[in-house]
Order: structure tokens, then C-alpha cells, then sequence
């Protein structure tokens, strides 16, 4: 696992966990990360399933509103 920005929160499913920014930048700089952690994963035969590792979403609702939402794989 890749050292990332320290995030505010962090979710964990399954498949991927969930990191919350409430800095832009870190959590672009963590979806970057995290596009190049799944590529090699993926190589290794990993099924992300329908997750989108890397994907940076800013929340607009709920408990993480105003934070920016990358999915780790």
C-alpha cells in the first residue's frame, strides 16, 4: 500500500476503502496515487468490480459534506 496524504476520514468496504479530503489538493494528489496502485493490482488479476479506484468526487450531502471523496483500492 502506497503512503498517501493523511485523510480526515476513511471508510472501508470490501473492494475499495473510501478516503475523505477536505483539502482538493491532497485528495487529487491521492487519487493519482491511486490510479497507479490499481493499474498494478489490476495486472495482478484484482477485481475493482464496479468501483472506479482514483476517482476524486467532492460530497455535497451527508456526514462528509464539503470534503472531497477518493476511492483507494
Amino acid at each position: 500500500m502506497m503512503n498517501y496524504p493523511e485523510p480526515q476520514a476513511i471508510v472501508s468496504g470490501s473492494k475499495v476503502a473510501r478516503y475523505y479530503y477536505t483539502n482538493l489538493a491532497q485528495a487529487l494528489i491521492a487519487g493519482k496515487m491511486a490510479r497507479m496502485e490499481a493499474a498494478k493490482l489490476a495486472a495482478q488479476g484484482y477485481d475493482f468490480g464496479y468501483c472506479a479506484p482514483g476517482s476524486v468526487t467532492s460530497i455535497n450531502e451527508g456526514p462528509y459534506k464539503g470534503m472531497h471523496e477518493v476511492t483507494i483500492p
